[in-house]
């Protein structure tokens, strides 16, 4: 079983640095994951991804040195238990309101005692049976990480209860829905959305969790200095609609 570089960087108390994929390209998801990032970030919410395909992406993964970090649907925790098997090490769970959700996909995440996950050790995961059970089901359990995402308003009350869930490693910021539901949309430096970020952080350092949010290269020294410790800093979608204006404007006639 490939270890969590995310969770190794957590527990040493390292900074988290990862990158979105927008794309289905098994190959570029490889030279995102061989670039240095710590982990991917493949989106499963907003689009439909073939079962096959989604395993690819996860393969690429393991093969340039990341951890698969894949947001879910949050209609259907079910899929989990795939995304697990396949070799994914961490889940981003989405448009959380109440802290039994995150509940919810720490059971289907974790074998007993810490969850209520059944047991098949054929998979990528498990070395594909190479990986004796016992050895298995604990490392299983200790490698794999929750991240639950805050961008719904209703979240707010429950942030520190979320934070003090067993199995939840992460509070994932979204910044765009959540200040699109505060209806103050784009407006991060908005009082009342920097005050969420501060209760995302301190129940994070109350109950040993990391902060995590998007945000450029250029604004992540001022949010580590707030306490976030986690950050996803480009897209491939980024990379390519950056470049190609770049090159269209230096041949302009």
């Amino acid at each position: 079983m490939q270890p969590s570089i995310v969770l190794q960087k957590i527990r040493s108390g390292q900074t988290v640095i990862t990158a979105k994929s927008c794309y289905t390209d098994p190959e570029l998801v490889e030279m995102i994951a061989s670039s240095g990032f710590d982990a991917v970030w493949i989106c499963l919410e907003h689009k439909r991804v073939d079962v096959a395909m989604v395993y690819s992406l996860i393969q690429a993964c393991r093969l340039g040195g990341a951890d698969a970090f894949i947001r879910v649907r949050p209609s259907n925790y079910t899929d989990v238990l795939h995304l697990i098997e396949a070799g994914a090490r961490g889940i981003m769970l989405p448009r959380v309101k109440h802290p039994d959700e995150a509940r919810e996909v720490v059971r289907a995440m974790k074998f007993p005692p810490l969850g209520a996950r059944g047991f098949d050790g054929i998979h990528a995961e498990a070395d594909f049976g190479r990986i004796p059970p016992a050895e298995y089901l604990a490392k299983a359990n200790d490698e794999n990480f929750l991240a639950v995402q805050i961008e719904e308003p209703e979240v707010v009350p429950h942030i520190d209860e979320i934070a003090a869930i067993p199995g939840v490693d992460v509070l994932f910021v979204g910044p765009s829905d959540l200040t699109l539901g505060l209806g103050k949309f784009g407006k991060t430096d908005d009082p009342e959305m920097r005050a969420i970020l501060e209760k995302v952080v301190t129940a994070c350092k109350r109950h040993g969790k990391v902060a995590a949010i998007p945000c450029s290269s250029e604004q992540v020294k001022s949010y580590h200095a707030m306490g976030f410790r986690f950050f996803n800093v480009i897209s491939d979608f980024r990379c390519v609609s950056t470049g190609m204006k770049a090159a269209r404007a230096a041949v302009e006639i």
